[in-house]
């Protein structure tokens, strides 16, 4: 169809139709916050699961799965929860969300399922990383990390619904796809995903990151946050091949600087950002 046809972004509409998002992020970032507390009930817990009939039998395959060693199989979810435990139970929980949630095409921007997911999670472990490597806490920057492309997932929703489906990516071409998503929806992806956060409440650190996540230079709250995702997209893009000789863009040049990394550190860096990718896609795959 032509861009022409392409209504401008209401932000209202999109709240409604992002409302059923498979296993919402929501979900999974309260439970996150449940399951870091030892004073939260695990009842309280499994109705949070079971409100999401994907992620309650996601929940339960990955209990049963040989993985876990489970002789006789469960099918309820507070037995399903207490077999594998408190510690065990954010990490299964962040790997089946992010298959659940991400792992779907987004022709809007000319991604198939494989390519959207595999960067969700890949800067979701590479930010946890970093946070880990310079001291900040890495359960916010996992979660902006996984949700960075939030606002592409609502976005191809908000088309689809509308029949006004498109490949903005193809449309764009050479020029920065920032600029095409404020020529013909009225504002970026970066602000969509950051509006819909913020919508869902969840918190600053979050959200913020992920609307200044191409430019900590102008991120006026959260630079160490917004650093951070920023780097982790960029080493992200460096996973194939890393030029250690090559010119650093001007916003991973501040990121660094931001995060008191030595340019000299970014080998090491990635080389742990790949043992800790394979390390989690190995685990992912001997669960499901």
């Amino acid at each position: 169809m032509s861009s022409g046809n392409i209504d401008k972004i209401n932000l209202e509409l999109l709240f409604e139709y992002a409302s059923s998002l498979p296993t919402s992020p929501r979900i999974f970032a309260r439970l996150d916050q449940l399951v870091r507390n030892e004073d939260t009930a695990l009842d309280y817990i499994s109705s949070l699961v079971k409100m999401d009939p994907g992620l309650s039998a996601q929940i339960l395959r990955v209990t049963n799965s040989a993985y876990y060693g489970g002789s006789i199989k469960v099918n309820e979810i507070g037995t399903a929860i207490s077999r594998i435990g408190f510690n065990e139970l954010r990490s299964i929980l962040s790997m089946v969300v992010a298959r659940e949630c991400f792992y779907q095409a987004v022709p809007a921007y000319g991604l198939t399922a494989t390519e959207f997911a595999d960067a969700s999670i890949d800067v979701a472990i590479i930010s946890e990383t970093i946070a880990k490597r310079v001291g900040y806490g890495a359960n916010a920057p996992y979660i902006a990390g996984l949700l960075h492309q939030i606002g592409k997932l609502a976005i191809n929703l908000y088309l689809e619904r509308l029949e006004q489906m498109t490949d903005l990516s193809a449309i764009a071409g050479d020029r920065p796809l920032i600029e095409v998503e404020q020529e013909l929806l009225g504002m970026s992806h970066y602000r969509v995903g950051a509006e819909l956060l913020d919508h869902w409440q969840f918190e600053p650190n979050v959200w913020q990151p992920i609307k200044n996540q191409n430019s900590p230079l102008h991120a006026q709250s959260q630079p160490n946050a917004t650093s951070i995702l920023s780097l982790a997209i960029w080493l992200a893009q460096q996973l194939s091949g890393f030029d250690a000789d090559s010119t650093h863009p001007d916003h991973i040049k501040r990121a660094l600087k931001e995060l008191g990394i030595d340019a000299l550190d970014l080998p090491p860096l990635l080389d742990d950002s790949r043992f800790e990718i394979n390390d989690r896609k190995n685990m992912l795959a001997m669960l499901l």
